[in-house]
């Protein structure tokens, strides 16, 4: 395997992703003066990806003297709204497959001719799709979280293991395997900011690999996604003050539904997860009956008690008419004025839109990484800087904006594309199953924490079991599906889930007999003295600060011969304890491919 990297190590179309991996150390056996301490080390993977070059990336495609201009942010299709009808016919896709989650056969049925077609998602840019080929490095005894440390996983990775040239005298007219190459490397915020820190410490430097004008750090997606659900978290939760009315935050979806997660402290991603496609639904489903009471299509659902009697009356819909109350549904709901509240007085309406728009980028995210329409990813990055800054998760607005930057003409297009392509990997090779990068290391240190809790003992300690199975972990993978297709047995570890259906139904038709769905006069509003729950205007706060935060990226980042750069530190933005990524691993299909190791 060692041998392997090596040959591998000089191909020019792969990628570099490394994430830390803790675990308490923990001895079974009685040992005097032992105690259990937490080891903090580093797992890295090594990716082809065939949007690459077939001669690869090189350092003159990066332009690091060009600013970030904040007029490109403000005009963008994500922000500007100026995108040609492009956010309406997501929101539009997003609003049918939410009454397809209640009513697949009613829904199928209204389109089961040729007649008008259904709300699909537009598609802008796919990547290639083929089976992803990758192999995981050798065990790294460093901690990749400090700056000390991530010097010392590049020297592990890219000198040890994979071999890579790099002579002491640049002038000496030897190979140097780190000019002019360059090399993507994906991780988590950490992650990015430590490389960012190393490559400003290293300006000066003569060496080509001292130098560090070979890499570039960039954010990946399911991190991306993880303090996306954070946000979602801050801004939705519920309410501080315990009198006020909040039929709409996520507190009281999961008080209504009885789930076990409680506690805005801890609760997990791959609860939270569930939870924001349940909660979009219902109240998806409950403008759309409103919109149908609306048109006369029904007349109330006081005596409905099933979602079958509500599906035949969208059965007897023709297509024009579904098409119609999605429209609907989305002018009330998914417009800059419904985030705003114009119109009506009633706040907790207005809560609820922005609750609906938030998660709507969070799915939109989502499908376009299963589907690798990088062109989307493209366009919701400017709506991510505006989000995080204005939900005050600065980390995470900087690597948009760090993004963002790198997707501008500080970058040739070849350059760009291949920042957001190289970012997935797909296992399966099917065009629906591609996966972030960072998500697909996740799985893989998966397998080595299993091993060390279940199999560590005295002799068999955590070094000894950490190094072998970083090595072996794609193979044994690998052969555990083979033997599993021997026996016509597929083991995949998924939680299983029960259905929410029931529970989304109800909801939806409780919202809507409440006369919920839709702003109520300022007559009802008055008998409700104690107020209602509002959510903050994240847009709106966002945008405030956004010229301050483009100035000071521009100073950090924009390289100058008479300026010497000294990269700021990071504080924590709290997600830490939201981050159980192991659990959203175990929770998900994970299976490997032969052909893709």
């Amino acid at each position: 395997m060692r041998r392997l990297l090596k040959d591998i190590g000089r191909d020019p179309q792969t990628v570099i992703v490394y994430d830390n991996i803790n675990f308490k150390d923990t001895v079974r056996d009685e040992v005097v003066g032992h105690k259990s301490v937490m080891r903090s080390m580093t797992t890295a993977a090594i990716v082809i990806c065939s949007e690459l070059p077939s001669n690869g990336l090189r350092q003159d495609m990066h332009h690091p003297e060009i600013p970030l201009c904040i007029d490109d942010i403000f005009s963008s299709t994500g922000v500007s709204g100026d995108d040609h009808g492009l956010g309406a016919r997501i929101s539009a896709n997003l609003i049918a497959e939410a009454i397809m989650r209640l009513h697949e056969h009613s829904v199928k049925a209204v389109f089961q001719g040729d007649a008008e077609p259904y709300p699909s998602m537009p598609v802008l840019d796919i990547a290639n799709v083929g089976k992803t080929k990758f192999w995981q490095f050798g065990a790294i005894y460093e901690d990749e979280g400090t700056i000390d440390g991530t010097y010392a996983v590049h020297d592990n990775i890219f000198l040890q293991q994979l071999k890579l040239r790099a002579p002491e005298d640049p002038a000496a007219g030897l190979p140097d395997d780190f000019y002019p190459t360059l090399k993507l490397i994906y991780g988590d915020q950490l992650t990015t900011h430590r490389i960012r820190a190393v490559k400003a410490e290293q300006l000066q430097a003569e060496r080509p690999y001292d130098l560090r004008d070979w890499h570039l750090g960039i954010i990946a997606w399911f991190h991306i996604i993880m303090n996306l659900g954070n946000t979602l978290l801050r801004t939705h939760w519920g309410p501080s003050e315990p009198l006020q009315e909040a039929h709409h935050c996520l507190k009281s979806d999961i008080t209504t539904w009885n789930r076990s997660y409680n506690n805005k402290d801890s609760i997990k991603f791959h609860q939270l997860d569930p939870l924001l496609l349940q909660s979009f639904t219902s109240r998806v489903a409950a403008l759309f009956y409103d919109a149908m009471r609306s048109r006369g299509c029904i007349i109330s659902l006081d005596a409905v008690t099933a979602r079958d009697d509500v599906g035949a009356a969208i059965e007897r819909l023709t297509p024009s008419q579904f098409n119609e109350l999605v429209e609907d549904v989305r002018v009330r709901a998914f417009t800059l004025s419904a985030w705003e509240g114009e119109g009506h007085d009633d706040v907790e309406f207005r809560t609820m839109c922005r609750l609906l728009q938030e998660i709507e980028l969070f799915l939109t995210i989502k499908h376009a990484i299963k589907h690798a329409d990088i062109g989307i990813l493209r366009h919701v990055v400017d709506q991510l800087i505006v989000v995080f800054f204005g939900a005050k998760q600065s980390n995470y607005g900087h690597e948009m904006l760090f993004l963002r930057w790198n997707l501008t003409d500080v970058n040739d297009p070849v350059l760009q594309r291949s920042i957001l392509a190289c970012g997935l990997v797909n296992w399966p090779g099917l065009p629906n199953t591609h996966k972030p990068i960072d998500l697909m290391l996740e799985h893989l240190n998966g397998s080595c924490k299993i091993e060390m809790k279940c199999y560590k003992n005295s002799t068999h300690d955590v070094d000894r079991t950490f190094d072998r199975v970083c090595l072996t972990n794609t193979w044994v993978r690998a052969l555990r599906e083979l033997m599993e297709g021997s026996f016509g047995e597929d083991m995949s570890g998924k939680h299983t889930s029960a259905d929410a259906g029931l529970d989304i139904f109800m909801l939806a038709r409780n919202l809507f007999i409440s006369d919920l769905a839709a702003p109520r006069d300022k007559e009802v509003l008055a008998r409700y003295s104690s107020g209602f729950y509002t959510s903050p205007d994240i847009l709106k706060d966002g945008m405030q600060v956004l010229a301050s935060k483009v100035e000071a990226f521009n100073q950090n980042h924009v390289r100058s011969e008479d300026i010497a750069m000294a990269y700021p530190s990071i504080r924590e933005d709290g997600t830490s304890d939201f981050a159980d990524i192991e659990e959203y691993v175990n929770s998900n299909e994970d299976g490997v491919d032969l052909d893709a190791i």
